[in-house]
């Protein structure tokens, strides 16, 4: 008997978007109040959740259904250089080798990019997910559907972030109609998670930001060697080195 490693790939992504969900569930909480998360929704949108006690905007309506979308913004070249485990894997077990079978422990992370922060850095990662917001409203009628959105680059605490890249993307996302009714941004890399509301489509801001201050910001995205415990490293220097596997000549776009 062949079993498929279909329902293995499938049970990770809903795993990991569980994840996703968990992070923003507070502020979620602060946005519908009460809530049942319904488990049968896992694909077209994500994930889905039946109101319990619904605000006050959603008139006398007793059942409310709120779909959820969820997705990276991280560009499609940084995904597939971090996620391709292919591409240097003999590289990369000749490393851990070095590490584990002679105590050897590599000056170059594993693998380092620089990814660049424009002001439509999470505004790029979003806007593809237009097209599917009215067949999601009218496939399970959902009241509404939102997106949670995520990323391993840049996190809700990074001053990038909080003094010019979600006014900016509340701005463009604004201009664009993004027809979904709310954003949520989390950051499952960051030490506090907290969620934010990065758009909301009633109250769409058109308002110019100020200028965007970080045009030419860039956050380093390391994965690092295999170290040693009970040892003690000096970080900053084993990372400082170039990388043992480089992004590909020619970046996907």
């Amino acid at each position: 008997m062949t079993v498929s490693a279909n329902p293995t790939i499938q049970e990770a992504k809903e795993e990991f978007e569980n994840r996703i969900f968990e992070l923003a569930a507070p502020l979620l909480e602060k946005l519908y109040n009460a809530y049942t998360k319904i488990p049968d929704q896992t694909d077209s949108p994500d994930a889905a959740i039946l109101l319990s006690k619904p605000p006050q905007r959603f008139g006398t309506k007793t059942s409310v259904k709120i779909g959820i979308e969820i997705t990276s913004v991280d560009p499609h070249w940084y995904l597939a250089y971090a996620n391709d485990t292919k591409y240097g894997a003999t590289l990369v077990s000749e490393q851990t080798s070095r590490t584990f079978d002679q105590g050897i422990v590599d000056d170059n992370p594993t693998k380092k990019v620089d990814v660049p922060i424009p002001q439509d850095f999470i505004y790029n990662g979003v806007i593809g997910k237009a097209k599917k917001y009215e067949s999601y409203m009218s496939r399970s009628k959902f009241d509404e559907v939102i997106l949670i959105c995520f990323s391993d680059v840049i996190w809700t605490r990074n001053e990038i972030f909080k003094y010019g890249l979600s006014a900016w993307t509340n701005y463009l996302l604004s201009q664009a109609r993004f027809p979904f009714d709310k954003v949520i941004f989390v950051s499952p890399r960051d030490y506090d998670p907290a969620p934010v509301q990065i758009y909301d489509k009633k109250t769409n801001k058109n308002k110019r930001p100020s200028p965007y201050k970080y045009p030419d910001a860039t956050i380093t995205c390391i994965q690092g060697q295999p170290l040693l415990t009970g040892q003690s490293y000096n970080l900053d220097e084993k990372f400082s080195g170039s990388p043992l596997i480089s992004p590909r000549p020619t970046p996907p776009k």
